[in-house]
C-alpha cells in the first residue's frame, strides 16, 4: 500500500527493539519499567497536551517502539517512536521489520531520523500526527482528542496508518491498561496552556461522542443538500469548518460508512462522522442526523425448541 511506504515508521521493532512478537506487551514490571516511566512522564504529559493528543497513547508508544528505553535506536539516536527519515540532516541506519499489504512479515534496513533530545523526538512524533502528510494532512486526525473520544479510539486509529502491523492499537490499548498509563490523561487536563480551552468547552455546546462500529454503513438521504457537512460538529466547542456538497460530491443514496455519533446536548440532536470509503483512513466529514438515511431492519417471528 503506498501509504506504508510513504509514511515509512517503524512498526513493531522486531529487530531494533529486541521485542518477539504479539505478546510482546506482557512486560514484568522492573527497574527499568519504572524508570522509564518516571523518566518520560513528564514531557509526554507537557507535549502531548501542546498538541491536543493523549499523554496515554504517546507514552505506550515510546514504551513499545523503544523496548522501555533500551532499543539501540532510542540509546544512540533518542528515536522513541521509530520515525524514519533524517532530523535536521542526522540520522542513522538500523534492520527493522515490516508488514506488506498482505500482512507478511518481512525485513529491510531503513535510515531513521536521529534527535538530540527526549522531547525533539516526542515533538518530532506529535507535529507528524497533527500536521499529516504531503497528501492529507487529516491523516492521522482519528488521533487529535477533539475526534477521539477515548484513549482507546486513539490508538485504534493508529492501525494501518502509523503502522503496519494488524495488532498496534491492541498492542498500545494493552499498555496503556497495564502500566494505567491514562492516569497521565487525567492529569494533563490541570497542565498549563489548558485553562483556556476548559474555558471554551464550556462556553460552548456541549457534544457527547460515541464511537460505533466501522462496519455500519446508512446513505445520504433525499434531502440531504438541506444539511451542510463539516469537519466538526457545528456549534461545539471546535471551530467548524463548512464543505460544498459539489465538493465533496453527494448524491441521493450514496453510501457513507459511520465510525462515530455525537450527541449535542444543547440542541438534543444527533451528529454522525461518516467518510465515503470503506477505507477507515479516508477523510472524515459530520453530518446531522436528518441527512442520512438508515437501514430499515425488519424482524420476523422465531421459535426455538430448547
Amino acid at each position: 500500500m503506498r501509504k506504508q511506504w510513504l509514511v515509512g515508521l517503524l512498526t513493531v521493532g522486531l529487530v531494533v527493539c529486541g521485542l518477539t512478537g504479539a505478546g510482546h506487551t506482557k512486560v514484568e514490571a522492573s527497574a527499568t519499567t519504572d524508570q522509564f516511566i518516571s523518566r518520560m512522564s513528564s514531557p509526554v504529559k507537557k507535549v502531548a497536551t501542546k498538541y491536543k493528543l493523549y499523554p496515554s497513547v504517546m507514552m505506550a508508544q515510546a514504551a513499545l517502539e523503544s523496548g522501555w528505553g533500551t532499543s539501540q535506536l532510542s540509546t544512540s539516536a533518542n528515536n522513541y517512536f521509530g520515525i524514519k527519515g533524517a532530523y535536521n540532516g542526522a540520522s542513522v541506519t538500523m534492520n527493522t521489520a515490516e508488514y506488506n499489504a498482505d500482512g507478511q512479515l518481512y525485513y529491510t534496513d531503513a535510515a531513521f531520523k536521529k534527535y538530540p533530545s527526549v522531547t525533539a523526538s516526542m515533538t518530532d512524533n506529535a507535529e507528524l500526527l497533527r500536521n499529516g502528510t504531503a497528501w492529507d494532512p487529516n491523516y492521522y486526525s482519528g488521533t487529535w482528542r477533539e475526534n477521539a473520544p477515548t484513549y482507546t479510539a486513539a490508538a485504534d486509529a493508529l492501525n494501518g496508518t502509523y503502522a503496519t502491523a494488524p495488532n498496534y492499537g491492541a498492542s498500545l490499548i494493552n499498555l496503556i491498561q497495564t502500566y494505567n498509563f491514562n492516569a497521565l490523561d487525567n492529569s494533563s487536563a490541570s497542565t498549563k496552556g489548558s485553562s483556556s480551552a476548559s474555558a471554551q468547552a464550556s462556553a460552548s455546546a456541549k457534544v457527547d461522542y460515541y464511537y460505533g462500529a466501522d462496519s455500519q454503513t446508512a446513505a445520504l438521504g433525499s434531502n440531504y443538500k438541506h444539511y451542510s457537512i463539516y469537519d466538526h460538529v457545528k456549534g461545539s466547542k471546535h471551530a467548524a469548518t463548512k464543505f460544498s456538497w459539489s465538493k465533496v460530491g453527494g448524491w441521493q443514496a450514496r453510501p457513507v460508512w459511520i465510525d462515530a455519533r455525537g450527541y449535542k446536548t444543547s440542541t438534543k440532536t444527533n451528529w454522525y462522522r461518516v467518510r465515503f470509503s470503506k477505507q477507515t483512513t479516508s477523510k472524515k466529514y459530520w453530518l446531522y442526523s436528518k441527512a442520512l438515511r438508515f437501514p430499515k431492519t425488519t424482524y420476523t417471528a422465531y421459535k426455538k425448541k430448547c
